[in-house]
């Protein structure tokens, strides 16, 4: 009995010793001046467009554990699942300022003519850490850029409710003038489209869509949607119940 209770009571002492010790190394790790240095990316995704003239450059955000006299840098590389091409941008190694937890990564992506129209590329960046840095945050981050799209000629496609009598829309400039407009239309079976054309010059609008009842494109039963777009490019989209009306500012080039 005694030699079990003298185990029972070693066991607990070890367990007791042992969380204290994780719970040093933990507060350890975010300790500013003696933890350990642990780097990452906050967001491991984004999107750009490829200007036609002067290129761009787009940031990446990084977050370090611990801050420092100096300044830090910490290299990248291009993970084979990237679909771009190396001609298609230039970056240098993420660089974290003195007494900073947060750095940043630059990317310029300036070959316009390169790119090909209407395609993604992908660009995927993994940090390249020393074996003593573990990663806080992602390890990696992928940049979907896309050649900018010259295009002035839209689609709208409204997919209505059982009372499409309800719906009506309008795109005006940005002088607040109407330039283009359609509906009420037809009580029909929901889900039937409907589609319309139109060419606008470049520009600043603004679409419009109303409901006559106040509830969207939703009839209690059945859901519409809608979408406004050029191209790939999706000016303004929504569904169901907005309720009177639903805006959307829109660029064209």
């Amino acid at each position: 009995m005694k030699k079990i209770k003298f185990i029972i009571t070693c066991l607990v002492v070890f367990t007791l010793f042992a969380c204290t010790q994780d719970d040093a190394n933990l507060n350890s790790v975010y300790d500013n001046v003696n933890g350990q240095t642990g780097v990452g990316f906050t967001s491991n995704s984004r999107e750009i467009i490829v200007p036609i003239t002067g290129g761009i450059t787009t940031s990446l955000a990084v977050q370090s554990t611990t801050i420092s006299s100096s300044e830090r840098s910490f290299p990248v590389t291009i993970d084979p699942s990237s679909t771009g091409s190396s001609d298609d941008y230039s970056f240098g190694t993420i660089t974290i300022p003195a007494n900073s937890h947060e750095g940043s990564l630059d990317i310029t992506f300036g070959n316009f003519d390169n790119l090909p129209d209407l395609v993604f590329q992908s660009l995927v960046l993994n940090l390249d850490l020393p074996a003593n840095v573990p990663v806080i945050g992602f390890d990696s981050a992928t940049i979907n850029y896309l050649k900018f799209v010259i295009c002035n000629d839209l689609v709208l496609n409204i997919t209505p409710d059982s009372f499409a009598s309800e719906t009506t829309w309008q795109i005006t400039d940005s002088a607040g003038a109407t330039v283009q407009s359609g509906g009420p239309y037809a009580d029909m079976t929901a889900g039937i489209p409907i589609i319309e054309t139109f060419t606008l010059p470049d520009g600043d609008y603004t679409f419009t869509i109303f409901d006559a009842f106040g509830d969207g494109l939703f009839d209690g039963n059945n859901t519409g949607t809608y979408s406004l777009m050029c191209s790939i490019l999706t000016h303004a989209s929504g569904s169901g119940n907005f309720g009177a009306s639903q805006s959307t500012d829109f660029r064209i080039n």
